[in-house]
């Protein structure tokens, strides 16, 4: 995932539902520096346990639909990239349409929304890929992963 977001220094990056945060150490170790990390999560014992480990990131509670209003209120505009660890596929189209469009409303116009799926197909709504004008790519496949995973990008279609 965070290959597949470009990370590196003066990226400025956003993660959505961190968890328990393996990505967000992935997304440190490959350069993002923590003052250029914004992780969003809705679990009050996950952030804890983030702002825990990683006290130089800005960790929110909050809801992941609420993305651009959270951006916002931290100063940040034009980020490189969002990266998801929450179950798209599996929520109703109205809030994945919220979380996907306030995602892009973020970014920068070059700038990526990956997300990590267990199902075989883009994790985003097909309706919602052709309304928003989005290409989407699938980045890697994880066949270690148990149950196998898959990393897809989303780039605005010129």
């Amino acid at each position: 995932m965070a290959k597949a977001a470009g990370c590196g220094p003066g990226r400025r990056v956003v993660e959505l539902g961190p968890g328990t945060g393996p990505v967000t150490s992935a997304l440190l170790a490959h350069g993002v520096t923590p003052d250029n990390l914004l992780m969003v999560e809705l679990d009050p014992a996950f952030a804890d346990h983030l702002s825990v480990l990683h006290p130089e990131s800005t960790v929110v509670r909050g809801d992941a639909t609420r993305v651009h209003r959270i951006v916002q209120a931290h100063g940040w505009e034009n980020c490189d990239a969002v990266v998801s660890g929450l179950p798209l596929i599996a929520m109703p189209l109205s809030v994945q349409a919220r979380i996907v469009r306030g995602a892009f409303s973020v970014l920068a116009p070059d700038g990526v929304f990956v997300q990590f799926t267990y199902g075989p197909f883009a994790p985003v709504n097909p309706e919602l890929i052709r309304r928003l004008r989005l290409k989407p790519r699938r980045h890697a496949w994880i066949a270690r992963n148990l149950p196998p995973a898959s990393v897809w990008t989303f780039r605005r279609l010129p």
